[in-house]
């Protein structure tokens, strides 16, 4: 059974690689013009496994997918699993579970990077405005416009308040709270891979 897990993980890993060479090719359409058959056999192979995830809602944000990170992490979670069952020969619920949590995590850590180091851009396009900002503002306000609005309502309550202040409690309070559940999911984690179940 263990040879087994070993096999489906390595197929695993080569599927990884196939859905990230899919996603890399896609951009600016670099696969259909440079790889013709080859990139439509790739695209065959990965896009039924990629359009499960495409209709989640909530993974895209204007021209920005994030659907193929969870179909990325989703694998990942299996391949770990498969890994250490082949290593060990078994595995508890409790590793699956922190497993899952651990990859909860680094969705939710990397979303909350997203957000901190798109906040702190528009802050410095605030205090350092140019010819060209005004395009990068709007793009920047239309990303941020729900977690501003949230930041704006629960810490100033709808009051009226300066764009520089509402911007950077935005970026502080994205800093804060990753740090806050960071500290939670690494104590969650722990404790669900010691369970002995």
């Amino acid at each position: 059974m263990q040879a087994v897990a070993t096999i489906l993980g390595g197929l695993l890993s080569l599927y990884s690689l196939a859905i990230v060479m899919r996603i890399v090719l896609s951009w600016g359409g670099i696969g259909e013009l440079k790889f013709g058959n080859a990139y439509r056999i790739l695209k065959s192979v990965t896009d039924p496994y990629l359009n499960v995830f495409n209709s989640l809602p909530g993974l895209q944000r204007g021209n920005l997918d994030f659907s193929p990170i969870i179909a990325m992490i989703l694998l990942g979670i299996v391949n770990n699993i498969l890994q250490i069952f082949a290593a060990e020969g078994t595995i508890t619920l409790g590793i699956v579970l922190a497993l899952i949590t651990s990859a909860a995590w680094s969705v939710l850590s990397f979303f909350l990077m997203l957000f901190i180091l798109l906040s702190i851009a528009r802050v410095v396009l605030e205090y350092r405005p140019s010819a060209n900002s005004i395009q990068y503002i709007a793009i920047l306000d239309n990303l941020l416009r729900g977690p501003m609005d949230k930041v704006h309502t629960m810490i100033f309550s709808g009051k009226e308040m300066e764009v520089k202040t509402l911007l950077i409690t935005t970026a502080g309070s994205f800093i804060v709270i990753r740090m806050l559940l960071k500290v939670l999911f690494d104590w969650l984690t722990q404790m669900l891979a010691n369970l002995p179940f």
